[in-house]
């Protein structure tokens, strides 16, 4: 049965699945661990929520599984998919330099074929031996013409394959080696999940958007510096944030910060966190000290809205906020 109150589709019979009972089952898990002396750390409850799970009413246990995959991602299965294409990017590139090989021996023989014949020339006076000798020689070339294209067609064929498999890789990566976070892919990715499951389970979470103020960087005469700034947030983002949070590089001198479970008023006091960590920070470049100052947008994700839309407003406040010269400015969702 489904029912499409409010026109989203919720499986009624999860809804059996009352806010007492789970919390009944979850404090029991919580007794257990501690009767048994083991840490309550979160890998450990999660081995005996679900060990504990498998001794409930297959009912329970049925919806509680529902619950459980809306915050599953399919993770593994795209740690596979990556893994095939590394693997066959890495068969390409094998194939690369096996060909490539074949070339180089064949240029080397070439030569060495070259060497022998403008010896054997050197000794002949008849222009009949002279002439067989030559034809021989072309005879020969047009062998290793004829391999040295076949080769050089492969290597072309297999680069062409590994620029693809490399494109894709590219494309579907979660990582900024530049700054050591998240890129802006993943980052839109969780928030759609983040959306998900706020649709389903109704709590609150933010996400902020951040950046070294304009004024910091106008003293800076290069890129290097400006690079080296940003790293320098982007470290102070990570040491700062919690391990839930999700820290990105979102576009260009910005950064972003998925606060999950997290309310208004736990972001802003993220953002003074923040700003607290990075003003105290001692920047020297381009042979003085920098005043690092920090600008930032926040948004309160909220039911029924895409991830684009709240993309939007996190980074027209933190526009105001650059503008208007405060440290965040906070943008309804609504």
């Amino acid at each position: 049965m489904i029912n499409k109150s409010d026109e989203k589709y919720v499986s009624a019979s999860t809804k059996s699945v009352s806010k007492n009972n789970l919390e009944i089952f979850a404090k029991k898990v919580f007794d257990k661990l501690i009767s048994d002396g083991v840490p309550p750390i979160p890998y450990n409850y999660k081995v005996y929520f679900l060990n504990e799970l498998d001794n409930e009413d297959p009912e329970f246990k049925k919806h509680v599984y529902e619950m459980i995959a809306l915050e599953e991602s399919n993770d593994l299965e795209k740690d596979i998919e990556f893994e095939i294409k590394l693997k066959n990017s890495f068969k390409f590139s094998k194939d690369l330099l096996s060909h490539v090989s074949i070339v180089y021996k064949l240029s080397k023989k070439l030569k060495e074929l070259l060497e022998i014949q403008l010896k054997e020339a050197a000794h002949i006076t008849n222009n009949k031996a002279l002439i067989k000798l030559i034809n021989a020689f072309e005879n020969n070339l047009k062998i290793i013409d004829t391999r040295l294209s076949r080769e050089m067609d492969e290597i072309k064929n297999i680069y062409s394959k590994n620029v693809e498999v490399l494109k894709d890789i590219e494309k579907n990566s979660i990582y900024d080696a530049r700054y050591g976070v998240y890129n802006k892919n993943y980052f839109l990715n969780e928030i759609k999940k983040e959306i998900t499951l706020i649709n389903k389970f109704h709590h609150t979470s933010s996400i902020i958007a951040v950046k070294i103020k304009n004024e910091v960087f106008n003293k800076l005469s290069s890129e290097k510096s400006r690079i080296l700034i940003n790293r320098s947030l982007a470290k102070i983002m990570l040491k700062t944030s919690r391990r839930t949070d999700v820290v990105a590089r979102f576009e260009e001198n910005i950064f972003a910060m998925l606060l999950k479970h997290t309310d208004i008023i736990g972001a802003q006091r993220t953002v003074e966190r923040l700003s607290d960590a990075i003003s105290n920070a001692s920047v020297f470049l381009e042979g003085e000290e920098l005043d690092l100052k920090i600008a930032a947008g926040i948004v309160e994700l909220k039911e029924g809205k895409d991830a684009e839309t709240f993309i939007f407003k996190a980074l027209k406040a933190l526009e105001e906020a650059e503008k208007n010269d405060e440290l965040y400015v906070i943008e309804k969702a609504e």
